[in-house]
């Protein structure tokens, strides 16, 4: 095993660093949350802006509100984060982790035959990512895998949903 991850590593070394970060990136990601994101790169800071849907897939709908819908109060997620990153192997790769705000609004159905009863919640804490993104060789995209979570503060103290992605961005 040892012997595969040196040769890993010394082909990502000896690898020309002809991808890396440029001054914008467009992308998509799924999981937790599926959004479509825009970066903007710094010289070793980035401005991350994702917009797409928080369905809270790693807790059970019943956690935060009850909601007899199907989707479970599936609703349009805001998240700004501001990043620093660190490269490695020849800028192939980067480490990059932040803090950032997130802004929700999702409806919750009591009914789920009565389609016109409905409550709007609008959400808002903290939030935090760290991730790892990987540049193809030649090409201007990228792969990446992130985690962190976001703690909501308004209207329900202190709910903590855990969030992981996975995605490809165009960098331009």
């Amino acid at each position: 095993m040892k012997k595969i991850l040196t040769l890993v590593s010394l082909f990502f070394i000896a690898s020309p660093a002809f991808a890396q970060t440029q001054k914008w990136a467009v992308g998509f990601e799924v999981g937790e949350p599926i959004a479509v994101s825009i970066r903007k790169y710094g010289e070793r800071n980035a401005l991350d802006i994702s917009i797409g849907t928080y369905i809270g897939l790693f807790k059970s709908k019943d956690n935060y509100k009850v909601s007899n819908d199907d989707l479970g109060g599936v609703g349009v997620m805001f998240n700004g984060t501001y990043l620093w990153y660190a490269p490695f192997f020849n800028e192939r790769m980067i480490a990059y982790a932040g803090p950032g705000v997130q802004v929700n609004s999702r409806r919750y159905y009591p009914d789920r035959n009565v389609k016109s009863v409905y409550t709007t919640n609008i959400s808002t804490g903290p939030s935090a990512i760290a991730g790892l993104e990987f540049f193809f060789s030649q090409k201007p995209a990228s792969f990446f895998v992130e985690g962190g979570g976001y703690l909501e503060l308004i209207p329900k103290f202190f709910y903590f949903n855990p969030n992981l992605s996975i995605g490809l961005r165009h960098n331009f």
